[in-house]
């Protein structure tokens, strides 16, 4: 067995992942990332240590990562099998969707505004839940809380369960059903959060390969410019959303939808056409609109 340091394997990695990524720093946390799955250590304990040892297995399934990086355009996430979510290690595989740093980031924001409720004792509902990255994260940061997840797919379903059981968090029920369709008839909830298709089928095409190739194009792409789900969510969701003094009184919202970018303007309006209150556009870390969110300010079951 070669005898080298982490900081070699990580040069070499990058070079031939360059290949394909032309940005440089990108290629160096993949090359990273794949060593420290590969050791099962982190980034620290690898370069302090003088010398890494790879067994002719490691460099084989190195090797292998590597060839499914540039030759098939895989994304690291599926090679690897999970990734970090909100202090979650969530399972994926293809074609379910990967979580993204976006979705964290709102899903964190969210997190935050509902550990400011002295009654956490409330009903969640996720639509789309995919892998359940967000219906677990929400679970297992406000455990007092039950969370519905539902999704069309059976693929993502089954991972939705997987992670369950990866997480041990139980206070996740997952429910087969398109958008609010199998949601029992009464069942409310303080609180819906979606991160549904919202790319238009023109921009489809213009997406990189490791997403086209690998990812579900059904949890993807939307009709209408990428709005159909949204407007179908915007116009059910009063139906199934309770009266939440407390929530109204510190400002937090009772639906949540993540967007694209260009769709903040006419969201917004589409939400406050349909009856929603203090409807905001959020921004992502660049800056880019990423999440709209509003309140009803009425029981929903009083509607006629």
């Amino acid at each position: 067995m070669d005898i080298k340091n982490a900081s070699y394997y990580m040069k070499n990695i990058s070079e031939a992942l360059a290949v394909v990524y032309s940005d440089e720093q990108l290629c160096q946390q993949y090359a990273w990332w794949m060593l420290q799955a590969l050791c099962e250590k982190t980034k620290i304990d690898l370069l302090v240590e003088d010398t890494l040892m790879l067994s002719d297995e490691q460099k084989s399934l190195l090797a292998m990562w590597i060839k499914l990086l540039v030759d098939q355009h895989m994304p690291i996430q599926y090679i690897l099998g999970s990734v970090p979510f909100n202090d979650l290690d969530i399972l994926v595989q293809p074609p379910t969707l990967i979580p993204r740093p976006e979705t964290e980031e709102w899903c964190l924001h969210i997190i935050e505004h509902l550990m400011l409720l002295d009654n956490k004792k409330i009903t969640i509902l996720d639509l789309a839940t995919g892998s359940g990255c967000i219906a677990l994260a929400l679970a297992y940061h406000v455990p007092q809380a039950e969370v519905v997840a539902t999704d069309i797919a059976d693929t993502a379903l089954a991972l939705a369960e997987q992670n369950i059981e990866h997480t041990i968090i139980r206070n996740v029920t997952l429910i087969k059903s398109d958008l609010f369709d199998a949601i029992p008839v009464g069942m409310l909830f303080d609180i819906i959060v979606s991160n549904p298709p919202y790319i238009a089928q023109s921009e489809w095409f213009s997406l990189d390969a490791t997403v086209t190739k690998w990812e579900d194009h059904e949890a993807l792409v939307a009709a209408d410019d990428g709005l159909a789900i949204i407007k179908k969510i915007i116009k059910s969701a009063p139906q199934f959303i309770k009266k939440n003094d407390e929530m109204k009184n510190k400002q937090i919202p009772q639906i949540v939808i993540e967007i694209g970018y260009q769709q903040g303007d006419i969201v917004k309006q589409l939400m406050q056409d349909a009856g929603y209150n203090d409807v905001l556009v959020q921004k992502d870390l660049e800056k880019k609109d990423r999440f709209v969110v509003g309140r009803v300010d009425y029981v929903a079951d009083s509607r006629s």
